[in-house]
């Protein structure tokens, strides 16, 4: 849903649609993983860059971008509502909107967990170029 999301705002915005990629995919799951874990939210918190992560992974970059934030509802949510929210906040904050409209990149990534020590759903979003 994210991603459905992120592409129509690519769209509304005049950039074209990013398809999902396996290889970000992991290196985002991965990394909302333990943001989860660790009840932090902050790109290098694992001690690695965004590149790092996706290079580890398997995806040879010219050009990489990461949106990360956290949700929390203590109702809980229903997907389209957390897809919705992060979208929305990624959208409104300058750094992230730019990511989001990178004409550049080809690839995304969407992984969300939720942290079982706070109960807050954190999301990764990735964005990359292959070389």
């Amino acid at each position: 849903m994210v991603i459905d999301e992120t592409n129509a705002f690519r769209r509304h915005e005049g950039r074209g649609a990013v398809e999902r990629n396996p290889k970000l995919e992991e290196a985002a799951r991965e990394f909302a993983r333990y943001l989860a874990r660790t009840g932090t939210l902050e790109h290098d918190a694992d001690g690695h860059t965004p590149g790092e992560r996706a290079q580890r992974h398997g995806y040879r970059w010219c050009r990489i971008a990461e949106n990360i934030a956290y949700q929390f509802d203590s109702r809980g949510y229903a997907t389209e509502a957390l897809a919705q929210g992060l979208v929305e906040g990624w959208k409104k904050s300058p750094g992230h909107r730019r990511n989001m409209l990178e004409r550049d990149v080809k690839h995304i990534a969407v992984a969300v967990a939720r942290s079982d020590r706070n109960g807050y759903y954190y999301a990764v979003q990735m964005f990359g170029k292959p070389c």
